[in-house]
């Protein structure tokens, strides 16, 4: 007799977490999201508004400063499509052959959240390194840069954990691009990111204070050039942490509830 097959959380994650990459490098529209629109919009906006945002200084200050903005337009702008294909998944039979095998419940969906944080660690990794010949430079030390680099990519599983929700709810992949799209849009643009506050409409700034795209921004750079750090790291971490945790124990509430319906 052979022996039976026990599921394995972390295993079956990283089989999950690799089918997940391989269609998303099959994908062009997740591939341009994530790695070439952020690409673009920096480089466009940099020889456009460089000179008009920050008239006398050079078109470094403007990556420096709005170097963080492009790293988090990649990482938004592809969780809803991850979110769309983890729709499909659960409508168009995939979810249903999962369980029906040896297969831990939440291996799906944990597979999906690997995937986009290492699409999301390609994304900080583009973007930095094209921003260096632009004048992108790290002036606190070495470890400001790594804060830098994580601090995204935790943010980024809070969005994901966000995504999974609506995907899990909605009731088709039209759906949450008619969902989420318009909140990434509004989360990236009405924010401090690319603008300084004090620019923005009076009716604007404090939605855009508020916004934590704008958190998250704004410990970016204390991280990247140093100014007041502790502050904005932690108002950043409480909202990755909360977008995690809060939409993450949901999602898994839901995806539960659809495992637990007969297959089929």
């Amino acid at each position: 007799m052979s022996a039976a097959v026990r599921p394995s959380l972390v295993g079956d994650t990283l089989v999950m977490s690799g089918r997940a990459l391989r269609l998303t490098m099959r994908d062009p529209v997740t591939f341009v999201l994530s790695l070439i629109f952020p690409l673009l919009l920096m480089l466009l906006m940099t020889a456009s508004f460089a000179k008009i945002v920050y008239p006398t200084g050079g078109y470094s200050e403007f990556v420096d400063v709005g170097l963080p903005a492009f790293i988090l337009v990649g990482i938004a702008f592809a969780a809803p499509v991850t979110a769309a294909a983890t729709a499909s998944d659960l409508r168009g039979g995939f979810d249903a052959r999962i369980r029906t095998m040896p297969v831990p419940t939440l291996a799906a969906l944990a597979g999906r959240l690997v995937a986009d944080t290492a699409r999301s660690a390609a994304t900080v990794a583009v973007v930095v390194l094209v921003g260096l010949p632009l004048g992108f430079r790290f002036t606190v030390g070495p470890w400001g840069a790594v804060g830098f680099v994580l601090l995204p990519l935790l943010f980024g599983l809070g969005l994901g954990f966000l995504a999974l929700l609506v995907a899990v709810r909605a009731p088709d992949a039209e759906t949450v691009n008619a969902t989420l799209n318009p909140l990434m849009l509004l989360g990236t643009f009405l924010s401090t990111g690319l603008v300084p506050k004090s620019d923005l409409p009076g009716w604007v700034q404090p939605v855009a204070e508020a916004n934590p795209f704008s958190v998250v921004i704004e410990a970016m750079r204390a991280l990247a050039h140093g100014g007041p750090t502790t502050r904005p790291l932690l108002e950043a971490l409480a909202w990755s942490v909360a977008l995690a945790v809060g939409c993450g124990a949901l999602a898994v509430r839901a995806y539960r509830r659809r495992s637990a319906r007969p297959a089929g």
